[in-house]
């Protein structure tokens, strides 16, 4: 239902009605910013890039196929956006994207604010991070995971399984005494 009415407002905006843009900015940009910021691993500049992914969609609705991928073609205007803004850094500045964290060390995704995030992005590989937020918080299939990250089927369902428990172990790692005893108590 959701990838029809996105095809519907890209043929619109194709068409000519730019309040289109705004359908399509509701239904995609949770996504989209799910799918950078891991790739960014910088809340401002993903807001940034994704911003940046609509301006390109206006301007660039033109080359778009009806009847193709709506959602493929953003994420790859949004990929792409993404690897400039890397490089345009890495040439301005040395950077260390390991130690970018939100202010108040929390992510903040639209509704979703979760200090699980930033323990993710501190435990978990890339790529385990990038298929965990896009399952979990992007509301992808493990299929459409595997297409958008060029990996077997397989290979997803096993490292989202394997990040699981890598970011289980790492919750239970960092809980407090007065938690484990609560939770030892209403158990």
């Amino acid at each position: 239902m959701e990838d029809e009415k996105l095809e519907q407002a890209m043929c619109a905006l194709k068409a000519g009605d730019g309040n289109a843009l705004g359908e399509i900015y509701n239904l995609t940009s949770k996504k989209v910013f799910t799918f950078v910021l891991p790739l960014l691993r910088d809340y401002q500049l993903a807001e940034d890039v994704m911003q940046d992914t609509y301006v390109t969609c206006y301007k660039s609705i033109n080359t778009y196929k009806e009847g193709t991928n709506p959602k493929n073609w953003l994420l790859t205007i949004a990929k792409n956006s993404a690897i400039s803004e890397l490089k345009k850094r890495n040439r301005e500045i040395s950077y260390d994207f390991s130690d970018d964290r939100h202010p108040d060390g929390v992510y903040y995704l639209g509704d979703i604010e979760s200090p699980t995030i930033t323990l993710a992005n501190k435990v978990l590989s890339e790529e385990e991070f990038n298929i965990v937020m896009m399952y979990a918080i992007g509301d992808y299939k493990h299929r459409e995971i595997a297409d958008i990250l060029h990996l077997p089927l397989g290979t997803v369902t096993w490292k989202y399984a394997n990040a699981l428990k890598k970011l289980k172990a790492a919750i239970e790692e960092n809980q407090t005494e007065y938690e484990k005893q609560t939770k030892l108590k209403y158990n």
